[in-house]
Order: C-alpha cells, then structure tokens, then sequence
C-alpha cells in the first residue's frame, strides 16, 4: 500500500530531518503519521461516495488505479523513483519543513496508494470490508511509525535501498494488476 514499504520511508526521512534537533524529528515525524493517516483513513471512507458524487464507474477507476499501481511497481523494479508516489521532487530542497508536501503525500500517501484504498473499500457494501481496510491501513502505519522513529537516522547504502526498491516494486505491480483485473471483472458483471 506505502511504496517500497513503510519501513524503508523511514530511512527516507533522513532526508527533510537532517540537521535538526531529535524533539524536531519527533515532531515531523507526528506530523507524516498523522497526514498520511487522515488521507488514508478517509479516503477508505468517504472514497466510494466521492467516485459516485463525481458519476465515475468503480470498475473504471479500478482499472486506471490498477494500470498507475502497476506502472508505478514496474518503475521502481527498474529502480527509477516513482511518479506516482513523487519521484524526483522528494529529493528536492523541499518548501517550508516539507512534512506534508512532498513527504507525506505524494511521496507516502501518493495516487497508488489512495487508489488503492478507495478500490479496495468500495468493493464491499458492509461495514466489515471498510472495517478490513481500516485495519489494512493500520498495519502498514505501524510499520511506517516504526520506520520514522527508528530508522529515520540510519545510513543503508543504496545497494540495499535498491534491492528493497525492486522487491517492493514486483509486489506492487502484482497489486495493480489485480486491481485492473477486478476492474474488469466489475464491469464485465455490471454489464451482464
């Protein structure tokens, strides 16, 4: 759901922390959480009734989700960063603190993974599958809290990064294909 894995965001948060106090890395880590939770959180909620307020297909925005997921994992097995969770601009001297933009979203909290949400919470029509994706959510935000507070001052060298880059990017593409492939099948049923 967190690209490359929430853990390795961690060690990503070096990058807009460097040089300042650990209360101020406390803090900006607070901050990502708290972001990427309420994107998430309410995306898995209030997801659905956003694509019928807007009159788009479920099935469709699967599909797009689906192929923007899979491309995302194809370019990050490649070990290209990722325009769909930020890219580039991550690395960039960011505005400001740079916690919430571009750190928590795109770069956390990017269109893979708020795409991801949404698809997955809407295929239920109860109160259980939007509870499962709550949960779903929930685990990878421990991971990530767990990543800022504890990682985000390690040094891994880019050789391993690029491994744990690869083998993330090969489970995303596989996520977004299932997404395209439960797009499909939500349309072809819709139309039958």
């Amino acid at each position: 759901m967190l690209a490359r894995g929430p853990l390795s965001r961690g060690v990503f948060f070096r990058m807009p922390t460097q040089g300042r106090s650990a209360e101020e890395r406390r803090r900006g880590a607070i901050i990502v959480l708290v972001t990427v939770a309420v994107i998430l959180y309410t995306s898995a909620i209030a997801g659905r009734e956003l694509l019928e307020l807007l009159g788009l297909n479920l099935g469709a925005f699967g599909i797009a989700g689906g192929l923007v997921l899979t491309a995302m994992g194809f370019e990050m097995f490649c070990g290209h960063n990722s325009r769909a969770q930020g890219g580039d601009d991550v690395y960039e001297e960011p505005e400001e603190d740079g916690y919430i933009v571009p750190f928590s979203t795109p770069f956390i909290a990017g269109p893979g993974a708020i795409t991801t949400v949404i698809t997955l919470s809407a295929r239920g029509d109860d109160v259980a599958s939007i509870v499962t994706v709550l949960i779903a959510i929930t685990i990878p935000l421990i991971a990530l809290a767990i990543g800022l507070f504890k990682l985000g001052h390690l040094d891994i060298s880019p050789k391993v990064m690029k491994v744990i880059g690869q083998a993330g990017g090969i489970f995303i593409a596989t996520i977004g294909i299932q997404l395209v492939l439960g797009g499909l099948a939500n349309d072809i049923g819709g139309l039958g």
